[in-house]
């Protein structure tokens, strides 16, 4: 995927947001031994001068060529000088990258991202983000919440839409969480995302509002969790409830994204060891007893779990295309004991792929314990099965 930030040469804000744009995509999901994974940022903005193909002319920037990338992104960040001073030029521009499109159904998306009301004719018939702040890349909170609704359209964008989407779109996600003291926190993160949402965001399934009279649970949990991602909000009690345990295998099991919530405050007894090797960020609570998580805890969480889903879909296209045609299994984080029992499981009595997962390699002890579990099972990180 390549990520392309569009603007008119005199719009004073397009530099602030290349540099936003470019932090947030240098690094997408799970860091181990700051090996990275991001997506490249580039600006289209100052003319090319000269004629190019598909657009006549010294007046448009240098051409993307969509065929570069497997999918691409497309900001176009409209102010008042595109849309009056030089609309003609940016409304050919956009038009040649949309013929490219039509040659590309379903792989590239432009969003449009108003500074100033008028809509352009380019994006008539598009929806468009409209940020709550006129200096969204200085406000900390807003960026986080531009994020949350920019991530949620890449990942909706890459997957098509069942008729259960077409009224409620959103990427989905499972909040996680023991009845015991997670309840209320629980039900507070699902209001909060909602309330980022404003119809551009993920959509939330939280039990005790998703569930229908006479559901099947077990298999509407499942079914939840397979389409979308774990929002694992992890309190004192969470680690000693059967069902938590179960979401969180189920997740596994599936191949779904997981971030772990940390509310923790006292002491825990047993920690679920399969909860491990997944991102876990560190919730701080207000001091004051029966505070509600903090609202900008909640879209941080959010822009996180959004964030490794994005990056759980690349990493695998990504090792996919460098593997083709090669026995593998893609686990897009590093694999621990119920990670290969799952496979062993599923491959009995067939040939056993090479289970490869992303660098950096596994430490010594980590690898020794699996290979002793499982001694049949190749693991490799995409480096060393790439090398073989």
């Amino acid at each position: 995927m390549r990520l392309y930030l569009l603007f008119d040469p005199a719009c004073a804000e397009g530099p602030a947001w290349l540099t936003m744009l470019d932090r947030a995509f240098s690094s997408l999901g799970m860091q181990r031994d700051d090996r990275l994974f991001g997506i490249p940022v580039q600006q289209r903005s100052v003319p090319w001068g000269d004629d190019q193909l598909d657009l006549p002319g010294r007046s448009h920037p240098r051409r993307i060529d969509l065929s570069q990338a497997s999918c691409n992104c497309l900001i176009v960040l409209v102010d008042a000088v595109m849309q009056g001073i030089r609309p003609a030029q940016w409304a050919e521009y956009v038009a040649s990258i949309q013929r490219q499109m039509v040659a590309r159904p379903g792989k590239d998306i432009v969003v449009p991202v108003l500074l100033q009301d008028q809509v352009p004719a380019f994006a008539e018939h598009k929806n468009v983000m409209r940020p709550r702040t006129a200096n969204l890349p200085a406000d900390a909170r807003a960026r986080t919440r531009f994020f949350v609704q920019l991530l949620n359209a890449l990942l909706v964008h890459r997957h098509t839409r069942g008729d259960s989407d077409v009224h409620m779109p959103g990427h989905g996600i499972f909040v996680s969480h023991a009845k015991r003291d997670g309840e209320d926190t629980a039900r507070r993160i699902v209001e909060v995302i909602a309330d980022v949402n404003q119809s551009l965001g993920p959509r939330c399934f939280f039990d005790k509002a998703s569930l229908l009279p006479g559901d099947d649970y077990p298999k509407r949990f499942e079914n939840a969790i397979a389409r979308g991602s774990l929002l694992v909000v992890v309190t004192d009690a969470y680690h000693t409830r059967p069902w938590c345990r179960w979401e969180v295998l189920t997740a596994k099991r599936l191949g779904r994204p997981v971030v772990a919530a940390d509310l923790t405050v006292g002491r825990i007894e047993r920690t679920y060891p399969y909860l491990g090797n997944v991102p876990s960020l560190r919730v701080t609570m207000p001091s004051e007893p029966d505070a509600p998580i903090p609202e900008t805890a909640v879209e941080q969480l959010t822009a996180a779990l959004l964030a490794e889903a994005l990056r759980d879909e690349l990493w695998r296209e990504l090792a996919g295309t460098g593997l083709q045609g090669r026995l593998v299994h893609l686990l897009p984080r590093p694999p621990e004991l119920a990670d290969v029992s799952e496979l062993v499981a599923r491959y009995t009595g067939k040939p056993m792929p090479a289970l490869v997962y992303p660098d950096p390699p596994l430490g010594n002890e980590e690898m020794e314990l699996l290979q002793r579990a499982f001694p049949s099972v190749s693991m490799l990180s995409l480096t060393q099965a790439e090398s073989l």
